[in-house]
Protein backbone atom coordinates (compact mmCIF):
# COMPACT_ATOMS: atom_id res chain seq x y z
CA UNK A 1 0.00 0.00 0.00
CA UNK A 2 1.32 3.49 -0.84
CA UNK A 3 1.18 5.78 1.99
CA UNK A 4 2.70 8.69 0.20
CA UNK A 5 -0.69 10.36 -0.42
CA UNK A 6 -1.76 9.85 3.57
CA UNK A 7 1.91 11.55 4.50
CA UNK A 8 1.02 15.28 6.14
CA UNK A 9 -2.39 14.34 6.48
CA UNK A 10 -3.55 15.16 9.96
CA UNK A 11 -7.12 14.05 11.12
CA UNK A 12 -6.11 16.13 14.45
CA UNK A 13 -3.11 18.21 15.02
CA UNK A 14 -3.72 18.17 18.76
CA UNK A 15 -3.84 14.37 19.09
CA UNK A 16 -0.64 13.90 16.70
CA UNK A 17 1.33 16.47 18.65
CA UNK A 18 0.32 14.60 22.33
CA UNK A 19 1.28 11.13 20.56
CA UNK A 20 4.76 12.75 19.23
CA UNK A 21 3.29 11.69 15.58
CA UNK A 22 3.81 15.08 14.06
CA UNK A 23 6.84 15.19 11.07
CA UNK A 24 9.62 17.99 11.69
CA UNK A 25 8.03 20.34 9.04
CA UNK A 26 4.62 19.99 11.06
CA UNK A 27 6.04 21.00 14.23
CA UNK A 28 7.37 24.21 12.32
CA UNK A 29 4.36 25.10 11.47
CA UNK A 30 2.85 24.92 14.86
CA UNK A 31 5.99 26.99 16.18
CA UNK A 32 5.58 29.31 13.24
CA UNK A 33 1.95 29.86 14.66
CA UNK A 34 3.90 30.26 18.61
CA UNK A 35 6.29 32.63 16.75
CA UNK A 36 3.40 34.94 15.11
CA UNK A 37 1.46 35.26 18.71
CA UNK A 38 -1.03 33.68 16.89
CA UNK A 39 -0.97 30.91 19.70
CA UNK A 40 0.16 30.52 23.12
CA UNK A 41 1.90 27.34 23.22
CA UNK A 42 2.46 24.28 20.36
CA UNK A 43 -0.36 22.80 21.64
CA UNK A 44 -2.94 26.08 21.56
CA UNK A 45 -1.44 26.24 17.77
CA UNK A 46 -2.86 22.05 17.13
CA UNK A 47 -5.96 23.21 18.63
CA UNK A 48 -6.83 25.94 16.03
CA UNK A 49 -5.39 24.43 13.15
CA UNK A 50 -8.23 21.77 14.24
CA UNK A 51 -10.75 23.99 15.07
CA UNK A 52 -10.26 25.47 11.45
CA UNK A 53 -9.85 22.16 9.38
CA UNK A 54 -13.56 21.69 11.17
CA UNK A 55 -14.53 25.04 9.73
CA UNK A 56 -12.67 24.58 6.27
CA UNK A 57 -13.91 22.77 3.33
CA UNK A 58 -11.04 19.77 3.64
CA UNK A 59 -10.51 19.36 -0.25
CA UNK A 60 -10.34 23.20 -0.86
CA UNK A 61 -8.00 23.58 2.12
CA UNK A 62 -5.50 20.92 0.96
CA UNK A 63 -5.21 21.82 -2.67
CA UNK A 64 -7.12 25.43 -2.89
CA UNK A 65 -3.42 27.05 -3.29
Amino acid sequence: MDDTQDKGKISSWRQALDNGALTAEQIAVLEEMVKEGQAENLQAAASMLDWQDAIINKPEHMYGF
